[in-house]
Order: C-alpha cells, then sequence, then structure tokens
C-alpha cells in the first residue's frame, strides 16, 4: 500500500515556517536545513506506543518520506498511550490505521506501508532507500529485530538505527552505525531461540541498563520475565517520541554537529533521561562490564 503526496509548495513552506527560525542564522540556511527534512526517507518499524505518534511528529516537521511497518492490530490495552488507538480502530492494522491519520494530517507525504511487519521477504525492501530508521518492533519480538538489524547492515544509504524504549519514567537512546557493536552482539541471544524465562531475564537486561527502583524488582519481573509483558506508563511515551524526532531531526539537518552539540554514544552506550528522578545522562562503552 502506497499514499502519494498531493504536493503543493507554497502550502509545505507556510506550514513548516514556525521550524525555520532555529535552523539558522540566513533565509538560506533555514531552507536548506528544511529541505534536507522534506527530502529525507524515514522507515519506522513498529506503529504502537512511540513509532506511530513519531512518524505523526515527522511529517509535521516536514519530512515527506516515511515507510511505516507493523503486522500487529490495535487492541483496547493500546488506548492508554498509542497514537491511531481509538475504539473505532480496534482490530485495525497499526500501520495501515497510522499511515492513514498522518497521511490525512497534511496530504503532502508519501507513504509506503508494510502491514505484514518486518519479515525476511519484506525488510530489504523496506530498507531500501531509507536514510535512517527507527527501531520501534515489538520487545520480545527479537527475530524480527535482527532481521532489520541485518537488512541494515547490508544496505549502504541507511546511515544510523535508533531504538527507544520507555520504562517507568525513564526513556533510554541506543544509536546503531555500521561501526557499532551490532543488536545481536548486545543482545546476547541467539536468533531463533525460544523467549522462555532465561532469554527474557538477558533481553529486558539489556533493554533496561538501569533498572527503576520502584516498584519492586519481583513485581515488574512478573510483567517482564513471567507474563512477556512490557507494563508501560502513559506519560512517558510521548517524551520518548518527542525527543526522538528532536535528535533525529538535528541529524537530519546537522544540527547536531555545531559547536557545543552532544553526539549520542552508539551502542553499547546509551542515553537516559529519567523524569521521576530528573536526571539525564549518557554512558559509553560496555557499560555491563563495569
Amino acid at each position: 500500500m502506497r499514499y502519494t503526496a498531493q504536493n503543493d509548495d507554497d502550502f509545505y513552506w507556510e506550514r513548516v515556517k514556525r521550524n525555520l527560525g532555529w535552523l539558522g542564522d540566513t533565509e538560506q540556511e533555514q531552507r536548506e536545513r528544511q529541505t534536507k527534512l522534506k527530502d529525507a526517507v524515514i522507515g519506522v518499524a513498529g506503529c504502537g506506543g512511540i513509532g506511530g505518534a513519531t512518524a505523526d511528529r515527522l511529517v509535521r516537521m516536514g519530512v515527506q518520506n516515511l515507510k511505516l511497518a507493523d503486522p500487529d492490530k490495535f487492541e483496547a490495552s493500546n488506548i492508554n498511550r498509542q497514537f491511531g488507538a481509538t475504539v473505532g480502530n480496534i482490530g485495525r492494522n497499526k500501520a495501515e490505521a497510522v499511515a492513514e491519520l498522518v497521511y490525512d494530517t497534511t496530504r503532502d507525504v508519501n507513504i509506503d506501508v508494510y502491514p505484514e511487519g518486518i519479515t525476511p521477504e519484506s525488510v530489504d525492501e523496506f530498507v531500501d532507500g531509507c536514510d535512517y530508521i527507527l527501531d520501534k518492533i515489538e520487545l520480545y519480538e527479537l527475530d524480527a529485530r535482527y532481521t532489520l538489524h541485518q537488512a541494515f547492515r547490508r544496505s549502504e544509504r541507511c546511515r544510523f538505527m535508533m531504538l527507544t524504549p520507555v520504562f517507568g519514567h525513564r526513556t533510554f537512546f541506543f544509536k546503531w552505525t555500521k561501526d557499532s557493536m551490532t543488536a545481536e552482539e548486545y543482545f546476547g541471544i541467539p536468533q531463533g531461540a525460544p523467549m522462555n524465562r532465561e532469554n527474557a531475564r538477558q533481553l529486558i537486561s539489556r533493554f533496561i541498563p538501569e533498572m527503576p527502583d520502584y516498584p519492586k524488582r519481583e513485581t515488574l519481573d512478573k510483567w517482564f520475565i513471567e507474563e512477556l509483558t512490557c507494563p508501560i506508563f502513559a506519560g512517558t511515551p510521548p517524551l520518548a517520541q518527542g525527543m526522538l524526532a528532536s535528535r533525529l531531526g538535528q541529524a537530519i539537518t546537522g544540527l547536531d554537529q555545531l559547536p557545543g552539540s552532544m553526539e549520542l554514544p552508539v551502542t553499547p552506550g546509551y542515553a537516559m533521561l529519567d523524569t521521576q528522578k530528573w536526571t539525564a545522562k549518557t554512558v559509553e562503552g560496555k557499560w555491563w562490564e563495569r
């Protein structure tokens, strides 16, 4: 499925004009950086709590080319946090529903939709042409995640991938490049391995390098390890969405290279923001060996 942009140059520059004040000191600088946003191709693998909302935010920022993939359907428990999750959309494919909503926001965006999600058959087509990819695949779907990361490493064009899970009041930022530790090395679970208790514990230990101290670990283990379900406080995904869209926008425009900017560490490093503790930090290298 594909949505094709109804291009109207005057409308585009009118709708993004409030971006421009932060994109440079001259009108030429501003328009050049906005044009980089306009032309970038972003793949969003997973259209749930963060992926769908980030797709919407990117289009509002002026990105005009998206690829959306997700095999899941909306259910009632998604309504607490997910863009596109409404009573009317329960039972609908997430990628299809999000694409419809995002396209209707501006009508000037091209969206390729992959309702089958990330599969060995679809992944190279999904990655092809992408400049950046957001890995928002469901937490425990490790084989699909590995499949996506392997296609990313095969791609000559795609610059990096980002993953931003949220846990409690914390959001973590992981960045993969062609030179960083691979996903397979980082998570340390063989492709095709069953998601048993041992592997679930290993997976969570990598997704949450710093476990919140409330609730107690036994309470969280009941969700993460026994039920293989990720509890999500509804106020936190918008934090990750905003931070993700902001950092990606900075990378596309080159604002992250200005003096005084701070690069995100690459995996196995990470960045973290915690609104309960009111702390932010970056960690370099193999943190689990310290």
